[in-house]
């Protein structure tokens, strides 16, 4: 079974899905204990609710942008994202070793810029 790969556009056209990525939540936080423990603004551990994380990783060694679906303490691959410039994913595989977990590499700040942007998100 492979990983579907979805297009900005189709990307685009789910509120859902824009609205649930937590740009803010890096591959060494996920991994970190406690990081299913999502807290709402009264600070308790809310469980259900579903988030997305985005991260490069290699598949078919090619750098890609994975998403990640969160929802409370469990977790799975959602899909890839096609046609990000190659520059970008190749500079995300650069990152500092303490930055990167588990072969999951974060967004670097130009590679977030540009996915924000294409997805229409300010």
């Amino acid at each position: 079974m492979g990983i579907y790969s979805y297009t900005i556009d189709e990307l685009k056209e789910s509120e859902k899905f824009l609205k649930s990525i937590q740009w803010d939540l890096s591959p060494k936080a996920f991994i970190a204990p406690g990081h299913s423990e999502h807290k709402t603004e009264h600070g308790e551990a809310e469980k259900a609710i579903l988030r997305y994380m985005l991260y490069v990783d290699l598949l078919d060694n090619k750098p890609t942008v994975m998403i990640m679906k969160i929802r409370g303490g469990s977790s799975a691959t959602a899909g890839c994202i096609e046609d990000v410039p190659e520059d970008l994913l190749k500079e995300a595989l650069s990152c500092k070793a303490e930055e990167c977990a588990s072969g999951m590499y974060p967004l670097t700040d130009k590679l977030m810029d540009w996915l924000k942007k294409e997805l229409g998100i300010s």
